[in-house]
């Protein structure tokens, strides 16, 4: 980074940000009223699109409910995320309960077992240390990759991403080595009841697994697959500047793969303290600053155009594309990085 200003790390490998502590401070400054909106959102829609199924009973919009409903759990996820480096809420007692009973508990995860294993992606970025780098080796051809997308959608891999999520469930906490606190185990425990409780006395099994369950069995594999490719993939090699990819998506593409901004990975890792909705104004500073960074040349979607994801993992004069040892593994964290 080119201007003199406070220093932080990417992954263990010192850089400097290109404005002062008094801008990181401002960026850093959480907003609870946008906070809560981003959460109630993601429930309002699933509520929204099961009623709407459930009125139509159509085959049909049903399968689209369901995908919809995986794209909002996937957003719970992420705000999970945010609530493992504590951008919900300051007080680490209020932010732990909020994300855990919002956004982890509901997704059968811990926030604190989540957090122990993020901090270690944190700490050990793309390298040995690393718990999740095996979610950003690349299969070796296109075709491929769009076959393991399939191969997630059918359920075929889902059980290799249960075992994989396993390192932060819910259950975990109650395990000796947890990191989670004796209020955390209540409040498991609490929940857990409180949802059987009620899915028992109004008799909706099915909807609760249908539209809940099979959601995060079926459609979340291949979203989460995408996203741990799409932020570390083919570049874990690479310096500090360019370690983690920045992509710059549409409304449709943010609505699938990258909600709460979750698309600007590269800046996420450059500040960790700055809150999701705070992400896309931290990107256009740290573009600004140093015009080879991630942030100032980011990736354009996924799918589509000729600097896109699936371009640059494969272009069309490749001929020794990366190995794809481990490339089939289920996706080993719900934010992915």
């Amino acid at each position: 980074m080119t201007a003199t200003s406070m220093g932080t790390t990417l992954g263990g490998q010192p850089m400097r940000l290109p404005f002062g502590p008094q801008t990181l401070q401002a960026l850093a400054t959480l907003r609870p009223w946008r906070c809560a909106a981003q959460i109630l959102t993601q429930w309002l829609v699933c509520a929204v699109v099961i009623v709407l199924a459930q009125r139509l009973k159509q085959w049909p919009v049903t399968i689209a409910a369901m995908l919809v409903i995986a794209t909002r759990q996937h957003a719970m996820l992420v705000l999970m995320h945010d609530a493992a480096h504590c951008l919900l809420a300051r007080n680490r007692r209020i932010n732990d309960v909020v994300g855990n009973l919002l956004l982890a508990f509901p997704l059968t995860l811990s926030v604190a077992r989540y957090r122990a294993h993020h901090f270690r992606h944190h700490r050990y970025l793309n390298g040995e240390g690393d718990p999740d780098v095996a979610d950003s080796v690349i299969p070796a051809t296109r075709g491929r990759f769009l076959a393991l997308l399939l191969r997630d959608v059918s359920g075929l891999t889902t059980l290799a991403t249960l075992r994989s999520a396993n390192s932060f469930g819910l259950l975990g906490l109650f395990s000796r080595q947890s990191p989670g606190s004796l209020l955390d185990r209540a409040l498991a425990v609490a929940f857990v009841a409180v949802v059987a409780a009620l899915v028992a006395g109004f008799g909706v099994w099915r909807e609760f697994v249908l539209y809940w369950l099979l959601p995060i069995l079926l459609f979340m594999p291949a979203i989460l697959r995408v996203r741990g490719i799409a932020e570390h993939g083919g570049r874990l090699g690479n310096p500090a500047r360019t370690a983690a990819r920045s992509l710059r998506v549409g409304w449709i593409e943010r609505f699938l793969w990258a909600p709460c901004h979750i698309n600007r990975h590269w800046e996420h890792h450059s500040c960790p303290a700055v809150p999701s909705y705070n992400l896309p104004a931290l990107s256009r500073l740290l573009a600004a600053g140093d015009a080879h960074c991630a942030a100032a040349n980011p990736t354009m979607g996924y799918f589509v155009g000729p600097r896109s994801l699936i371009h640059e993992l494969y272009p069309a004069a490749r001929t020794n594309p990366a190995p794809a040892d481990g490339a089939e593994k289920g996706m080993h964290g719900p934010h992915g990085k």
